[in-house]
């Protein structure tokens, strides 16, 4: 894994500003997973430039939650119903995908 894995969760209701959101996430390498839900890796720079943009999007509202996971909590994840990709969105073969 190129940096530390992380997700990111988000609450917003105006439409331009979540639209803007989510492009600003997967520009930064993260992957969708759910609707306002993206993984992906991140090093330092990546997450600082990101939070940086995001901090200035979300001025007049919203949130946006960065929660870091470890490899160990990562392959521990359980997954009801349709998943995603888990090896695409770590770039490592972390967990067996059934």
């Amino acid at each position: 894994m190129k940096g530390q894995l992380y997700y990111a969760t988000y609450d917003i209701s105006d439409n331009k500003v979540r639209r803007n959101v989510s492009i600003a996430l997967e520009n930064a390498g993260l992957t969708r997973i759910q609707y306002s839900v993206f993984c992906g890796p991140l090093n330092k720079q990546q997450k600082k430039d990101l939070v940086e943009t995001l901090k200035k999007m979300t001025e007049g509202g919203g949130s946006v939650y960065l929660i870091a996971a470890c490899e160990a909590c990562y392959g521990k994840l359980t997954i009801i119903g349709e998943g995603f990709d888990k090896e695409y969105v770590s770039g490592d073969k972390l967990v067996e995908i059934i």
